[in-house]
């Protein structure tokens, strides 16, 4: 028993006799810069938080993927338990999970406002319990509202995109885009900077976080930002279920008290992020545009005619997902 504990401490993991985890440091990864990024800082504070409540869970944080694990392939190690925990984008894994596309449905979340009251609600409930069944537990909930940046011109509706290769993030926003006339490329945040470089991009929809922090200002001569918008994004702090399942409960409680910190947090450092990225943006000399209350619904008809419809067919559970979802957004939009 002795040589069983010592090998358990020596890989940084104690058990009690019921499995329950004692002690442990957990290792968090994700894609974005140390410090410059909202993604990371509250990844930060949330560590500080849970360690104030329960020292005997430490973390090792890993920016901009330094643990050597590919972004899209962060799912991927948290459901075998080579990871412990990554700040993830749930749509990078649609291909594994579809319901999470429900996270960035086009013109869904039109603004922080829309989504200043979805903690606690049915939305989150049904993502969860995707996440789990799927052998994940998601611990942070981090919306991040993001616009169009491109080379070739303004972007106001729909008619606007037509021939541009543009990055959307998931596929049925992508689906969108080319029913717009516009050419979807794949790809994940980290590899933006150098795709808009290369041309391989002519422009791209992301956070604004993003757009700063990966410097993307360098190649952007136009931008569309503010709100309404049609891309918001949710960012999570995702645990492996196997680790999630073996916290007691005070840690459990200590895990959920510190993300709601996170995320207080982070709502605050997107409305600044929103700012920062229109100046930074200005300074570089690319000309800013925002979405008319017209350019707005039209982006929004068009993505009820093919990102929602296409959503609605993945399974039967998608209709009640989609519909709570609106219920909850328009119940928030009358307080």
């Amino acid at each position: 028993m002795r040589l069983v504990a010592s090998l358990l401490v020596a890989f940084g993991l104690l058990l009690s006799a019921d499995g329950e985890l004692l002690a442990r440091e957990l290792k968090i990864s994700h894609q974005w810069p140390e410090g410059t990024d909202a993604r990371d800082r509250a990844t930060r504070l949330f560590a500080q938080e849970v360690q104030l409540r329960v020292p005997e869970i430490t973390f090792r944080i890993y920016p901009r993927l330094s643990l050597k694990i590919e972004a899209a392939k962060q799912f991927d190690a948290l459901q075998s338990g080579e990871l412990d925990m990554s700040v993830y984008v749930p749509p990078y894994a649609v291909k594994k999970v579809p319901e999470f596309s429900l996270a960035v449905l086009p013109g869904l979340y039109p603004s922080l406002q829309a989504v200043r009251g979805l903690r606690g609600s049915k939305l989150l409930e049904h993502l969860q319990a995707v996440a789990n069944k799927n052998g994940v537990h998601i611990v942070t909930w981090w919306w991040v509202p993001g616009g169009f940046v491109n080379t070739k011109r303004e972007i106001a509706g729909p008619d606007t995109v037509r021939g541009l290769r543009l990055r959307g993030g998931d596929p049925l926003f992508d689906l969108m885009l080319q029913k717009a006339g516009a050419i979807p490329v794949a790809l994940t945040s980290d590899r933006l900077y150098a795709a808009m470089k290369s041309g391989e991009l002519d422009g791209t929809l992301t956070s604004y976080e993003t757009f700063v922090s990966t410097k993307i200002y360098e190649h952007a001569k136009f931008f569309t930002a503010g709100s309404p918008g049609i891309w918001m994004f949710l960012n999570t702090l995702m645990i492996s279920k196997t680790i999630w399942d073996n916290l007691s409960e005070p840690q459990r409680e200590a895990f959920e008290t510190a993300a709601e910190i996170s995320e207080e947090y982070f709502a605050a450092a997107q409305r600044d992020a929103e700012k920062r990225f229109v100046e930074v943006f200005t300074k570089a000399g690319a000309r800013p545009r925002m979405f008319t209350r017209e350019d707005y619904l039209a982006w929004l008809r068009l993505a009820q005619e093919t990102a929602w419809v296409e959503f609605l067919t993945i399974s039967p559970a998608t209709k009640t997902m989609l519909y709570d979802t609106i219920e909850t957004i328009l119940a928030n939009d009358l307080q």
